[in-house]
């Protein structure tokens, strides 16, 4: 030891020295953790007092896994910046070498380690045929062996697969990152090895043959790869099954692998795995969809798009409530007959209405609208007697249902009532009151009821009001103009 030194009581303010030449031509080309390896240990030349003394507590130091850095520093032994040896104790020493001396005179010798992997070199060279390896091409793929740890066979087959799909021009960069993924992978016999490649072999050909039925002539991409994998050992899908579901992409100007990836989400969710049972789903599926948008046409929305809720209650609709499609048209036109603009949200209710009231068939539907046709007629019939043309309200309908079904009055009664309502401005609410009148009074034949008329003209006509002598009939009733709100309150409180 030289009688001057530099002082260790300050090393953490010290600086320590990385040449240039380490960071052009190798560090750029280094794992990160493997470069931190190296600047620690370099730290630790150059102040050797404060040195970890063992690689157990480098490693902790530097907060990695013991192995993590024999593998760092058998890396750096590769590219010839230090040499491996060990102490007295059988400990690991590692020396720094001069990068300058190494580079510039010449002294880097891959040749030992290349003559180590002689056979794997030549089976290597095999299968890249024409293409010459570099000695730093076989550095890094040695890498794969000793710090990867994959056996010699398994990276033959993997670079020969890869070779074989890609080309010899394939980069080494490029296996570097396949070689990591098989090891985090487990990959790393040839079963498993082989297994992986069949599986791929399988993805590929798969979605390169979707592309191509799609009238996309590429090969398929890493994203689209995945999804191939995804539909056929994640979902269970055959090539055949994939291919009819093909067949709803044809509405799409552009089909994507993305947008079968949601068709596919569909018939995965409802089960259908299967060509038969795909097919069958996208008869369904065109069904269904042909039914929304006649039911858009049938309530008169003037559009035929449909949005994803207005689906949705059409599914409920049809799956859960079990209406059929002419069912579900009948209460369109229902819907139109009560509604000024009917919706979806519309059509719902009624069909509600008609579950609660036993209407599950077209044909029970088809009588229902039958009778509220001639209801309408009949209503129609009492507005025209009473002196009033216009198109008929839900609150009318409201009223006359109470009137022949809760009350059972005969049609000639009601229409009695309209025409002694001729002279009055609201004529629903007045032929009610009469109405009412003669349901209290027990009067329910149309000769009773022009009696009690009678009896009340009798009455009216000997009272003398006022000097002009007007009489009192049915039109003299006190008389208000009625919203459709309070009206229905009206008729709601009988």
């Amino acid at each position: 030891m030289g009688f001057c030194t530099f002082s260790d009581q300050f090393h953490m303010f010290d600086v320590t020295p990385v040449e240039n030449l380490f960071i052009q031509e190798f560090m750029l080309k280094a794992p990160g953790e493997f470069v931190k390896v190296y600047l620690y240990g370099l730290s630790q030349c150059y102040h050797t007092q404060g040195s970890e003394n063992s690689m157990e507590r480098f490693a902790h130091a530097l907060g990695m896994e013991l192995e993590t850095v024999e593998n760092a520093y058998r890396y750096w032994e590769r590219q010839g910046v230090v040499s491996i040896g060990e102490t007295e104790t059988g400990q690991l020493k590692i020396e720094y070498v001069n990068i300058k001396d190494i580079l510039y005179n010449n002294r880097m010798k891959p040749q030992k380690t290349l003559y180590k992997y002689k056979d794997f070199n030549q089976s290597l060279q095999m299968i890249f045929e024409s293409r010459l390896l570099t000695p730093q091409e076989y550095l890094k793929i040695y890498e794969w062996v000793e710090t990867l740890h994959l056996p010699e066979e398994v990276v033959l087959m993997m670079v020969r697969f890869y070779i074989t799909s890609k080309g010899p021009k394939i980069s080494i960069n490029y296996l570097d990152k396949v070689a990591r993924a098989w090891a985090d992978d487990g990959i790393n016999t040839l079963s498993k090895a082989e297994e992986y490649i069949e599986k791929h072999e399988a993805i590929y050909s798969t979605a390169h043959a979707v592309l191509k039925y799609l009238g996309i002539h590429r090969s398929p991409s890493r994203p689209e790869l995945e999804l191939a994998r995804k539909w056929i050992y994640e979902w269970g899908f055959t090539r055949e099954a994939l291919f009819a579901a093909c067949k709803e992409t044809a509405k799409v100007q552009h089909p994507t692998l993305n947008y079968l990836d949601q068709v596919l989400s569909r018939h995965h969710q409802a089960g259908a795995k299967d060509t038969r049972a795909i097919e069958q789903a996208v008869e369904d599926r065109a069904r269904q969809v042909a039914g929304i948008k006649e039911t858009v046409k049938r309530l008169h929305m003037r559009r035929s798009s449909y949005t994803p809720r207005e689906e949705e209650l059409y599914t409920r609709w049809t799956e859960e409530m079990g209406f059929g499609r002419e069912i579900i048209l009948s209460a369109c036109d229902a819907c139109v007959r009560v509604h000024p603009a009917p919706g979806f949200d519309d059509l719902g209710i009624m069909l509600a209405k008609w579950r609660a009231a036993g209407i599950d068939t077209a044909q029970k539907a088809m009588v229902l609208l039958d009778k509220e046709r001639q209801q309408d007629d009949e209503l129609a019939l009492v507005l025209n007697r009473a002196g009033e043309q216009r198109s008929l309200h839900p609150v009318d309908r409201k009223a006359y249902a109470l009137w022949t079904e809760k009350w059972e009055l005969p049609f000639e009664m009601i229409l009695q009532a309209a025409e002694y309502a001729v002279t009055a401005k609201e004529k629903i609410p007045f032929i009610h009151k009469i109405l009412d009148n003669w349901r209290k009074d027990g009067i329910k034949s149309l000769p009773e009821a022009k009696q009690d008329h009678e009896r009340h003209q009798s009455r009216y006509a000997a009272m003398e009001e006022t000097a002009a002598g007007r009489k009192m009939g049915f039109g003299d009733f006190s008389q208000r103009e009625y919203t459709d709100e309070e009206l229905e309150q009206l008729i709601d409180n009988r």
